[in-house]
């Protein structure tokens, strides 16, 4: 199993960082370049226009502050997925907070394909947790 794994400090506060990503309904306010979202119990659906992502959303920990995630639905031809996002206490003596990103995927090969698309996401959450 291939595994991406980014940890990156953002201008939010922990409380405000964890706001924004426990709405797992407007996760496309965290990384811009989604589409509409919609949420139906724990399927969340992304509509990108040419394609759709439907994933399974496995759990969301206020006490860890944790959200963990399968993609269920894509283009890309996955046997497997976990992802987890999690906001963090920022550096000793920082300010704003943490996020750590933690994809698996099978096959293998498909980290390789979905790394640049997770950089990219992780640009447009620190913007949009700029503080």
């Amino acid at each position: 199993m291939a595994s991406i794994i980014h940890e990156f400090a953002v201008g939010a506060d922990v409380e405000s960082a964890w706001a924004a990503l426990s709405d797992v309904a407007r996760v496309n306010q965290l990384i811009t370049f989604l589409g509409p979202v919609t949420v139906d119990g724990d399927v969340r659906t992304v509509d990108m226009g040419e394609f759709t992502i439907k994933e399974l959303v496995v759990d969301v920990d206020p006490k860890t502050r944790r959200v963990a995630y399968s993609i269920q639905q894509s283009p890309y031809q996955l046997t497997h997925h976990h992802s987890i996002m999690q906001i963090l206490a920022p550096e000793s003596g920082g300010s704003g907070s943490r996020m750590m990103w933690s994809i698996d995927v099978k096959p293998d090969a498909t980290a390789d394909v979905m790394a640049p698309g997770v950089l990219d996401a992780i640009e447009t959450i620190k913007k949009s947790l700029a503080g």
